[in-house]
């Protein structure tokens, strides 16, 4: 198969849609498919792989920067539309994927949607909530889903979600998955070199530094797990609009010597920053899949977190995890249990190593291409869904200009 991944966040930005477009494209090529990625371009970054074709973009954020690629001409779309996909499958939701729907119409071939961004719980970004309320967002979702072919998500939590918001289309959960190879094997540790932390109790996060990450309750938790273990070390791996307010807030709570804000670490050096960690925590709620979850589960890492129905079946108190109410003495206290129980700690870690096996990449890209046999089948036997007024718009522009160039 040809398969084009459209997607509005990709490298060298360091999250969990980025991470998942590169070992599913890896994995699904390693399986003898061709894969596409057409993504945000970000000035000064060379691809290392092929077939990643780079569309003009703006800085839509600073820190850590994110961009988002201008419309472009029908003459580009067309080039595309010549790579002759079998099917198309957008991510993230932006202006992107929404290309992808259109260049799925106009060829007339399946657009599977992942809904990874729950956009209802980021309105906060622009213009700090007053423009778009959370039930627009919901709107906007439910109205896009509607217009794909299948949609997929990794958590049950989030299918039952789309529905309530009216979505009629097919949703398939199909979980997230890790490169084992990367992450279980890796003997090669980067904190100590990062951070000068060396034979301390490291607790560490992975991840954007933002309201919506609960950042500042780690802070506040750590404060209490201070006063407890006073050679414990918190260490932020990531960076986001709130990295000043929570250094700051580390400052006030008279913990800034054993806090650690590393910044963003190459993609390429990420697997390392978890070797010699003690333990994950993690404090969000509004996740779709957490695949830092699944790398440090890869990693042999015991995770402390706030309970969430997202992680049923990857978190399991007191196996792998602890987990705990959104409370911070509790999440202190779960720390320290393990910080200072080694052999309650490797229990734990062995824990991760085996349920991080279920979520092999290996396992998710089988699924994603029997879902793309499923619908390209499907496409063959005329069950063509439609577009809408705008799509149709689009694709009648991109004919007349076809015709021109002819």
């Amino acid at each position: 198969m040809k398969i084009g991944f459209f997607t509005d966040s990709y490298l060298p930005q360091l999250n969990g849609v980025a991470t998942s477009v590169d070992v599913w494209a890896r994995t699904l090529e390693k399986l003898g498919h061709t894969v596409y990625i057409i993504a945000p371009r970000y000035p000064g970054y060379k691809d290392a792989r092929k077939r990643v074709i780079r569309l003009t973009s703006l800085k839509l954020w600073r820190q850590p920067e994110i961009r988002l690629a201008i419309y472009p001409t029908p003459k580009t779309i067309l080039k595309i539309s010549k790579l002759n996909l079998d099917i198309i499958h957008g991510l993230s939701g932006g202006s992107i994927s929404t290309l992808g729907l259109i260049v799925a119409r106009l060829k007339k071939i399946p657009f599977v949607f992942t809904y990874y961004t729950r956009w209802n719980h980021y309105t906060h970004y622009i213009l700090e909530g007053k423009l778009v309320s959370p039930k627009m967002a919901e709107r906007v979702s439910r109205v896009f889903c509607n217009k794909c072919d299948c949609i997929t998500v990794p958590m049950q939590k989030i299918k039952d979600e789309l529905v309530s918001f009216g979505v009629k289309k097919p949703i398939t959960v199909i979980q997230s998955g890790v490169d084992l190879d990367k992450f279980a094997k890796q003997n090669i540790e980067s904190l100590s070199k990062i951070t000068g932390i060396k034979k301390r109790k490291i607790l560490l996060y992975v991840g954007r530094l933002s309201k919506e990450k609960s950042v500042d309750f780690l802070l506040k938790a750590f404060q209490l797990i201070k006063i407890k273990n006073p050679r414990s070390h918190l260490v932020l791996v990531g960076d986001g609009p709130d990295k000043g307010k929570l250094k700051k807030l580390s400052q006030r709570l008279h913990i800034e010597k054993n806090v650690h804000f590393t910044g963003l670490v190459n993609h390429e050096e990420i697997n390392k920053v978890y070797k010699h960690a003690s333990v994950f925590v993690f404090a969000s709620q509004t996740e779709t899949q957490g695949i830092v979850i699944l790398e440090a589960l890869a990693s042999g890492l015991p995770i402390v977190a706030v309970a969430d129905e997202v992680f049923d079946g990857v978190l399991k108190d007191k196996i792998n995890s602890v987990l705990v109410e959104r409370n911070e003495e509790q999440f202190a206290k779960a720390c320290l249990a393990i910080l200072n129980n080694n052999l309650y700690r490797e229990k734990l870690s062995k824990n991760a190593y085996k349920i991080a096996y279920e979520f092999s990449v290996s396992k998710t890209a089988r699924e994603f291409e029997r879902l793309y046999q499923m619908l390209i089948y499907s496409k063959n036997k005329n069950l063509f869904y439609g577009g809408g007024r705008w799509i149709d718009k689009w694709i009648r522009a991109i004919e007349r200009y076809e015709k021109y160039e002819s």
